[in-house]
């Protein structure tokens, strides 16, 4: 399902956006100066998008219609009742009952221009409709009342709102709670439209309690900690497949070998020529220590025998199927490692399956990833990201990536980003105020305020 189109009316109570984004293209660049929603409009499509209707509550718009290549769009109207000033006094709950008013939005899914389902979700004033309800609510959720509108999620260990509560389990709670049930229909597009926003405060550090202890000391990691533990378990899951090809192949060698039907061995110079491509793909895996290449390769004949060409092609093969297992990693990691190694100074990016990710400086001295600058943490969590975090066929949002990157790396960066694109398949919309990062893309770049649609009036 790729995005065709954005249009949303009233946001901030002013502003009427629309964005044409081509199937053909794999990215566009909004700009405007500040005040014009470019962020809240990203947040708007991520909620939309999940059917977060926790977060819309928190987002000021009319309408919005997003629009997908194969007919499909949805559309969302969203109406607030404000509460006359006697309506506190005659509720069960007046402290917890949302000053805002009663919120409603209204989910329109439509398919070759008909209407194939409708939900109204009722987002606002819900609190004090199921407050007094709150132990039967406790029942089902890994959530305990600690405040009016504060809960404390046990799972995920951090006090959460009502609005926060709808997004984290919008399956788990009744119709009682949105006023009606979602239809299936709404239930099968959200898993279909995949949505990925990256912040602008992404350097935010982590607090999470210590299990089973009874101290309040808190164990912080920062999401550059975070992605190195990842990409530990990732090439350990690479290996654990490989092994277990490996095993498969190596068991069935002697009789794939021997029952093999062959018309013709290969030529001595296409068993070369393979051995000697596998053989640098061997390298690159034990450079990332997914291979020990330390026992040495095998030494060809100048001339071999049709018995020693048989025996090699087999080799081959079956070492073609075993080194695949690695590929798609290797892909990604190499890409990291070829924009981190050329942005950052004095410095070089290691891959290791003990620690994940590490960096060696010029003299050879190592340095944690946390010791990196801050934009240099950036840049790493932000490449991180989208190589490894962001699913295939995935609406990438990026909102203002100019943040603590230097003018240099703001000028590659859209470059950088549409490398990785390819290789992760995913499309994206950058919201920036760099003219650095919009470069020579103007004819991609979408004004969200009439008086700067031009290069000259750049953001």
């Amino acid at each position: 399902m790729k995005v065709t189109s954005i249009e949303v009316d009233g946001l901030i109570g002013r502003y009427n956006h629309k964005i044409d984004f081509s199937p053909e293209d794999d990215f566009v660049i909004l700009h405007g100066p500040n005040g014009v929603g470019k962020t809240m409009l990203l947040e708007l499509v991520k909620a939309a998008s999940a059917l977060k209707v926790g977060k819309l509550m928190s987002i000021p718009f009319a309408q919005a219609r997003i629009s997908y290549h194969d007919g499909t769009i949805l559309q969302l109207n969203r109406h607030t009742q404000e509460i006359l000033p006697f309506e506190d006094f005659e509720a069960d709950e007046p402290k917890a009952r949302s000053n805002s008013g009663d919120t409603s939005v209204r989910f329109t899914l439509l398919r070759d221009r008909k209407v194939v389902a409708e939900w109204t979700a009722n987002v606002g004033g819900v609190t004090h409709r199921v407050a007094p309800r709150a132990s039967r609510l406790e029942g089902y959720l890994p959530v305990r009342q600690v405040g009016p509108n504060s809960w404390h999620d046990m799972e995920e260990g951090d006090v959460i709102s009502w609005p926060e509560i709808f997004d984290r389990y919008p399956d788990s709670l009744s119709a009682e709670v949105f006023g009606s049930r979602m239809p299936d229909e709404f239930r099968e597009f959200r898993n279909e439209a995949n949505v990925h926003l990256i912040e602008t405060q992404r350097l935010v550090v982590l607090q999470r309690a210590r299990a089973h202890s009874r101290s309040e000391t808190a164990q912080l990691s920062t999401k550059v900690e975070e992605f190195a533990e990842d990409l530990k378990q990732r090439l350990g899951g690479a290996l654990a497949e490989n092994s277990r090809i490996s095993q498969e192949r190596d068991r069935t060698y002697p009789s794939r070998l021997l029952m093999h039907s062959w018309n013709e061995p290969p030529s001595d110079e296409e068993i070369r020529e393979m051995y000697s491509s596998q053989s640098e793909l061997r390298e690159q895996l034990a450079q990332i220590s997914l291979l020990d290449e330390t026992t040495g390769g095998i030494s060809l004949p100048k001339e071999m025998e049709p018995w020693q060409r048989r025996v090699m092609w087999t080799y081959i093969e079956d070492s073609k199927i075993k080194l695949a297992t690695f590929l798609p990693l290797l892909e990604k990691i190499k890409l990291l490692q070829e924009i981190v190694n050329s942005r950052f100074l004095s410095k070089r990016m290691v891959i290791d399956r003990h620690a994940g990710i590490g960096f060696v400086t010029d003299e050879g001295r190592k340095l944690e990833p946390t010791m990196l600058s801050s934009g240099e943490q950036h840049e790493l969590v932000l490449l991180y990201d989208l190589l490894f975090s962001v699913p295939p066929g995935a609406l990438v949002l990026i909102d203002e990536p100019e943040i603590s990157l230097h003018v240099n790396w703001q000028k590659r960066f859209l470059d950088d980003i549409r490398r990785i694109s390819r290789i992760s398949g995913f499309r994206f919309i950058v919201a920036t105020h760099s003219p650095q990062i919009i470069g020579k893309w103007w004819n991609r770049a979408v004004a969200l305020d009439p008086r700067f649609n031009t290069e000259g009036d750049q953001a």
